[in-house]
């Protein structure tokens, strides 16, 4: 093992801590044999797992690079195992990939994307939109307007960055927190809908009677308690003169006030008068 190779596995190990914002990795290498015929196995902490080596070596630098490698193996099969139901989530759900894209940015202290989308000509119109990303180009698939062209953009820098041991792992708990949130959405848009089918679709009929101020004693209106009546427009009054029509429509309005008035009486709960005493 040249000293390029001794090197590479611990300095990609650091890397990946350093990127997923993890404590750095913690060594503990011991000497299993004797100071004249050492053979030194390497443990090493990262994330609160524990990688032993299952090898001896003869110098300490080689067994941290040796339990460097079993963990840097170990941390890429655990990313692929969830790759393949993140790949799934993003598919389905593009709702959130400009909002992971951005948050994936500032975690890695990258710029921002830029997007630029166009509008191919005819129908219905198509929005294909590309953007530039850690210095790279990605183009994305055609949309049905530019939001979603931005979105399956983002998309493809996503699915392109969540295969790399250190991005990648920062890229998976973005997406299942926002995963999650979609989730936690889409359980209260069911519940609310769900709660609106229950309510019953039209008001309980209980009729009631109310009397009209100034009417006899047998003239009442048989009212409604969940009818509503429709505001009507006023009728035009036509007239010889200004004072007739304010008189009209001061009658109308008194009307009106008795109609509502009657109305704000009916939706009272009923109790019972005591019989009036006849003379």
């Amino acid at each position: 093992m040249g000293l390029q190779e001794q090197l590479m596995y611990k300095n990609r190990l650091q890397e990946y801590a350093q990127r997923s914002a993890i404590q750095l990795p913690m060594y503990k290498t011991v000497n299993e044999g004797s100071q004249h015929a050492p053979k030194f196995r390497s443990t090493v902490v990262v994330d609160g797992q524990i990688y032993t080596s299952s090898n001896t070596f003869l110098q300490r630098k080689i067994a941290e690079q040796d339990v460097s490698k079993l963990a840097l193996e170990h941390i890429s099969k655990k990313i692929k195992d969830e790759i393949c139901p993140l790949t799934t989530l993003i598919c389905e759900n593009t709702v959130f990939c400009k909002s992971i894209l951005n948050e994936f940015a500032v975690k890695m202290n990258l710029q921002k994307p830029i997007y630029n989308t166009v509008q191919r000509e005819g129908l219905p119109p198509v929005f294909i939109s590309s953007l530039v990303f850690n210095g790279v180009c990605y183009n994305g698939e055609p949309g049905r307007n530019k939001k979603e062209a931005e979105q399956l953009a983002a998309r493809v820098v996503i699915l392109s960055h969540l295969g790399e041991s250190g991005s990648g792992i920062i890229l998976s708990e973005i997406i299942k927190s926002k995963g999650k949130l979609y989730a936690a959405l889409h359980k209260v848009k069911d519940r609310s809908h769900a709660n609106i089918s229950a309510v019953p679709q039209g008001p309980s009929i209980r009729a009631m009677e109310v009397a009209i101020p100034g009417a006899s004693s047998s003239q009442a209106v048989n009212l409604q308690s969940g009818f509503v009546p429709v505001d009507l427009p006023e009728p035009l009054i036509v007239g010889p003169s200004s004072s007739k029509k304010r008189q009209k429509n001061q009658e109308e309005a008194d009307k009106k006030l008795q109609y509502d008035t009657q109305l704000s009486l009916a939706a009272l709960p009923m109790t019972q008068a005591p019989p009036s005493s006849l003379a």
